[in-house]
C-alpha cells in the first residue's frame, strides 16, 4: 500500500482529513480549491512617450464668449489634431460676461455654452471654464473694467448651475472667476473683494453659490492662497480630511503667473521671506489632495529656467498649464530641454514595475493579484475614478469585470502619490460564479465613474508601459492570462 494512502486512512480514522489536506497531502477526488495557485511575475517594460490622459497636461485655452458679444465655437478638426499631435485631453475656457453685466443670461447664450460641453464630451475632452465681466487687455493694477453688482453675479451662478450639473461630467474642475480683472479676485469695482482687506461678504456669497452650483465631487480653484486660508484655516488637510467633498476639500488652486518672481506677482505677497516659505509649505502639502494649475506669465530665468520649474512643478503638484502662455517661458523650456518631460509628468503618470497573478484557478479558488506601481507625474487624480480587474475569454472574448472597492484608500488612484514611491496592491477577489471554464487575459481599467463617460477610452488612464495600452477599449494589458479550470480537472 502506498505511503500516501495509508497516511490518508490514519486521517480517516483520527477525523483530520481536513488536517492532512492543510499538510498537503490531496487524493484525486478532493477539490483543486486545496491547493495553493500556482503563479507568474511579470515585469513591465517603461515607456517615455507623451501620450493622451484625460483631466492632465498642457490644456487648450479658448475664448469661447469675448468682449462685445463675440462668440467662437469649438471646432471639432482642431480638438482632433491637438489630440492626436500633443496629446492634449484639458481646454481652459473663458466666457466673458461683459454684455451682461446689469441684466441675466438670455436663452441663446446658455444654449451656447452648452454645446461646447457637448462638443468637448464628443471629443474626449475635459474643461476648466472660467467665468469673467471684463478682460482687460492694456493698463495696469488696479484695473478699472468693471465687474458685476453681487446680485447679478449670484443670479447668473443661479441660471448657470443646471447647466453646470448637466455637463459635471465634462469638468475637470472650475476656477471661481466673476470677481475683479479677468475673474482673478482683484479689481472690483463692485467691491466683491477687497483688495486690501481680503474676502468681504460678497465675496463669500459668490463662493458659497459656486459651491452649491457644482456637484461635491468637482473641486474648484482660486487663486489667492491669503483668501483661501482666510475661508478654511491655515492648517493643511490631513489624510482623512482628503476627498471629503466638503470645504478645503474642495477649493484647489490655479496660478496665472507661475514662476513669474519671488512673489508670482501676488501668488505670496509679502517681504517677509520666511512667510512667503511658510505659504509655500502649505501649498505643496494641500496639492497633495486638490488639484493645482495655471499658466506662466512672463520669462525671468531667474524663476524659469528648467531646473527651478520641475523643482517647483513637482513640489507643488502641477496638473496642468497653459500651453500657449507664456510664450516666451515655453520657448525657454524648449531650448533648455525639458519641455518634453514637463509634457510627460504634468498630472499622474502610472507606471507599471510588476505584477503576480495566477495563472491556473478554479471558481472556489480567490484570485489573489499584487500590482506594483508607481506616480513619475508631478500630481495624482484629484477627481473619482474607477478601478477594476477585467477578465476576457481568449478565444470568445466574452469579458467579465471585477471591481475594486476604491473606497479603501489603497485603492483610491487619487493617493497614489508620486512622492510614495513604488506603491503595492494587495486584491483577493472572488470568480464570478458563471464564469466558463477556459482561459482569460488579465487587463487593467481606470474608467471614469461617470455613467455618461464610462467605457469611453478616451477618459479611461492609460499606464506609460510599451505594449500594456488597449486604444479601442481602454483597458491596459497585463501581458498574462489565467486558465479557469473545471472543478477536480486542476494538475
Amino acid at each position: 500500500m502506498k505511503m500516501e494512502t495509508i497516511l490518508m486512512l490514519k486521517c480517516l480514522i483520527m477525523g483530520l482529513v481536513g488536517g492532512c489536506l492543510l499538510w498537503g497531502m490531496l487524493p484525486a477526488d478532493v477539490p483543486a480549491t486545496f491547493a495553493q495557485p500556482t503563479t507568474i511575475t511579470v515585469v513591465y517594460d517603461p515607456s517615455d512617450e507623451n501620450f493622451p490622459n484625460p483631466e492632465r497636461g498642457f490644456y487648450d485655452q479658448e475664448a469661447l464668449m469675448w468682449l462685445d458679444e463675440q462668440r467662437s465655437w469649438l471646432e471639432r478638426e482642431t480638438l482632433q489634431t491637438l489630440r492626436q499631435t500633443e496629446g492634449i485631453t484639458l481646454m481652459r475656457w473663458y466666457f466673458v460676461l461683459d454684455e451682461f453685466r446689469e441684466r441675466p443670461l438670455d436663452e441663446q447664450t446658455l444654449d451656447f455654452i452648452a454645446a461646447q460641453f457637448n462638443i468637448a464630451r464628443l471629443e474626449g475632452y475635459k474643461v476648466i471654464p472660467r467665468f469673467a465681466y471684463n478682460f482687460p487687455t492694456s493698463g495696469t493694477y488696479p484695473y478699472t473694467e468693471p465687474d458685476a453688482p453681487l446680485a447679478v453675479v449670484l443670479e447668473h451662478i443661479a441660471q448657470l448651475q443646471p447647466l453646470l450639473q448637466a455637463h459635471a461630467d465634462v469638468i475637470a474642475s472650475m476656477e471661481i472667476g466673476f470677481v475683479g480683472a479677468w475673474g482673478e479676485w482683484h479689481s472690483s469695482t463692485q467691491n466683491l473683494v477687497d483688495d486690501e482687506m481680503g474676502l468681504n461678504d460678497a465675496s463669500r456669497a459668490i463662493i458659497e453659490a459656486l459651491m452649491a452650483a457644482l456637484p461635491p465631487e468637482r473641486m474648484l480653484r482660486m487663486r489667492y492662497i491669503g483668501y483661501r486660508q482666510a475661508l478654511f484655516g491655515t492648517t493643511p488637510l490631513e489624510f482623512f480630511q482628503a476627498f471629503s467633498q466638503q470645504g478645503a476639500a474642495r477649493m484647489g488652486f490655479h496660478n496665472d503667473c507661475f514662476l513669474a518672481s519671488w512673489d508670482e506677482w501676488g501668488g505670496y505677497p509679502s517681504d517677509d521671506a520666511a512667510l512667503r516659505e511658510a505659504w509655500r509649505i502649505y501649498v505643496a502639502q494641500e496639492t497633495r489632495f486638490v488639484v493645482q494649475g495655471g499658466e506662466t506669465c512672463n520669462d525671468d530665468p531667474e524663476f524659469t529656467r528648467c531646473a527651478n520649474a520641475l523643482d517647483d512643478l513637482a513640489r507643488f503638484h502641477y496638473s496642468d498649464l497653459n500651453r500657449d502662455y507664456h510664450p516666451d517661458v515655453l520657448a525657454r523650456w524648449r531650448e533648455e530641454g525639458c519641455y518634453a518631460e514637463i509634457a510627460r509628468r504634468l498630472g499622474y503618470r502610472f507606471r507599471l514595475i510588476e505584477a503576480t497573478l495566477p495563472t491556473e484557478l478554479t471558481l472556489t479558488d480567490a484570485l489573489r493579484v499584487q500590482i506594483v506601481l508607481v506616480n513619475e507625474g508631478f500630481a495624482a487624480p484629484y477627481n473619482p475614478r474607477g478601478l477594476e480587474l477585467i477578465l476576457r475569454e481568449t478565444n470568445s472574448k466574452a469579458t467579465y469585470v471585477l471591481p475594486i472597492d476604491t473606497s479603501d484608500p489603497a485603492n483610491d488612484p487619487r493617493r497614489w502619490l508620486p512622492e510614495s514611491g513604488p506603491i503595492t496592491l494587495n486584491w483577493t477577489l472572488s470568480l464570478p460564479l458563471d464564469l466558463p471554464a477556459g482561459t482569460y487575459e488579465l487587463l487593467l481599467h481606470l474608467p471614469d465613474p461617470a455613467p455618461t463617460l464610462y467605457g469611453k477610452p478616451a477618459y479611461s488612464i492609460r499606464f506609460a508601459n510599451t505594449d500594456v495600452w488597449e486604444p479601442h477599449t481602454g483597458y491596459n494589458h497585463l501581458l498574462a492570462t489565467v486558465t479557469i479550470l473545471v472543478i477536480g480537472a486542476a494538475s
